[in-house]
């Protein structure tokens, strides 16, 4: 049976950069994939911000496919709110090249990648996890890093709790009449949970999708057939992804020899559903304390809690207000939406924030400037976001 200080579920964005950090920090480390190699189902929108890039630490220049400048909000009756900003404030990627250069840099650091090992069960005995994979080999690790995503069985099996809730989301890749290819389209109301978006590939494709609290592909084919998007469309789609999107991270996220990173610990934003951001800072600090903890032999829950403050130090409030701001817009009803997005619209000031201080990663810093902005007419609606910031 092979031996490991570290070993990381899971060669998705949060995986890899735990394993980079572990192996970095001087652990033997080994990172599983279940699948022939990283970037496969791909279940992203692949639309990334400026400090997800950057947290990245990988070149943007093979990965990016378009840079996003701004976006039209619609609301369900068709009221939008348009912001464009002078530099790049997104950026689309192609989720396979990203991924895989993420997994050759945790491979270039030391850490060492075994394919097509499905991890079936773990059990703890005499201070080591001992992982089975399918066939029924077994590797034995001082700690695990669960990185396996929205399904998290094996964090399940170790003790950790699941996410607040999970939505489904689908999205298809499809020719389409582009209105402007440096803008993102929003589009509120068409499904509860979150929200339906227009992702421009280039002038004349984009990838569409949403994310609801249920049937997420049955949404989506009737987002398809709106007015707005039904006249755009120039072909049938041409590649479909769907998955599930954890919101609200889990109430404890390490246990006996055992964290809990990315989608499987629920560290995704739930203003727009993107995980990357969350998922790397929270994965730099967990390969970091795994590596430090397996050195010293001391793999208790006690000890691997320093994973669990250091994360929400870095990301809970964020993550917190962003299930306000969630909850917020799922209880609107279609014309207070109509009402929001036609107040913003009409506020140049507001607009003009929204253009400087944009920002998809920690969008509470955005609210709080536009706080400022809010005429004596706009009580109700710094009421709306004074809940969120609170």
């Amino acid at each position: 049976m092979d031996l490991f200080d570290v070993a990381v579920i899971g060669a998705g964005p949060a995986g890899s950069m735990a394993a980079k950090y572990s192996a970095k920090s001087g652990a033997r480390t080994i990172l599983l994939e279940e699948h022939a190699g990283a970037g496969w189902p791909v279940q992203c929108a692949g639309l990334l911000g400026q400090e997800a890039m950057a947290e990245s630490e990988i070149s943007s220049r093979s990965i990016v496919l378009q840079a996003m400048r701004g976006a039209t909000v619609f609301s369900p009756g068709c009221r939008r709110l348009d912001f464009k900003a002078k530099a790049a404030k997104a950026w689309v990627v192609d989720r396979r090249l990203f991924d895989q250069a993420m997994l050759a840099q945790a491979v270039a650091k030391g850490a060492e990648l075994r394919i097509r090992s499905n991890v079936r069960k773990i059990r703890r005995e005499r201070g080591y996890s001992i992982l089975t994979l399918a066939g029924g080999r077994e590797i034995k690790s001082k700690i695990v890093i669960s990185a396996e995503g929205v399904s998290a069985r094996i964090a399940r099996q170790a003790g950790i709790s699941r996410s607040q809730m999970i939505l489904s989301g689908a999205q298809v890749q499809v020719p389409f009449a582009v209105e402007d290819p440096e803008k993102v389209e929003v589009h509120l109301g068409v499904a509860p949970g979150l929200f339906g978006w227009v992702i421009p590939l280039d002038e004349g494709s984009s990838r569409i999708g949403l994310c609801a609290r249920d049937r997420g592909c049955e949404r989506l084919r009737s987002f398809l057939k709106t007015d707005i998007i039904k006249k755009r469309l120039r072909g049938s789609p041409v590649a479909l992804n769907v998955g599930g999107l954890p919101l609200g991270p889990a109430a404890v996220t390490a246990v006996d020899g055992l964290l809990a990173v990315g989608d499987a610990a629920g560290q995704v934003k739930p203003t727009s559903g993107g995980g990357i951001y969350p998922g790397l800072v929270a994965a730099k600090i967990a390969g970091g304390v795994a590596a430090a903890a397996a050195i010293e032999s001391e793999c208790t829950a006690l000890r691997l809690m320093e994973y669990d403050r250091l994360w929400r130090a870095a990301l809970g409030r964020e993550l917190e207000i962003g299930m306000r701001a969630n909850r917020m817009l799922s209880r609107m009803s279609d014309a207070e939406l109509d009402e929001l997005v036609g107040y913003l619209a009409a506020k140049p000031r507001l607009i003009k924030a929204i253009e400087e201080h944009g920002d998809i990663d920690r969008p509470s810093l955005l609210m709080a400037r536009m706080m400022r902005h809010l005429d004596w007419d706009a009580i109700r609606l710094a009421r709306l976001l004074g809940y969120a910031l609170r």
